[in-house]
């Protein structure tokens, strides 16, 4: 007894989607656009938050380190008269 699976063709469902071949109409065009952009401004600024964590102290002015180091060396204590 051999059984034999035959199987009917089903018609495909209808496309929700816009046909093929269609482009893009200009509310999807601006979307994309603007999501783009959102990409290339998080993309920025991961760059640069690894850039600071790489190297924090590059973007700091040493001479407002040393001079306050230099004004505390000296005993200036002017900022805490009370």
């Amino acid at each position: 007894m051999s059984a034999t699976w035959t199987l009917s063709p089903e018609p495909l469902p209808p496309s929700t989607g816009p046909p093929a071949g269609a482009g893009l109409d200009a509310e999807q065009r601006t979307v994309f656009a603007f999501v783009l952009c959102l990409l290339v401004v998080l993309v920025l600024l991961m760059v640069r938050c690894v850039r600071i964590l790489l190297d924090p102290y590059s973007r700091m002015p040493a001479s407002s380190w040393t001079d306050h180091k230099e004004a505390l060396e000296r005993g200036q204590f002017d900022y805490a008269l009370v």
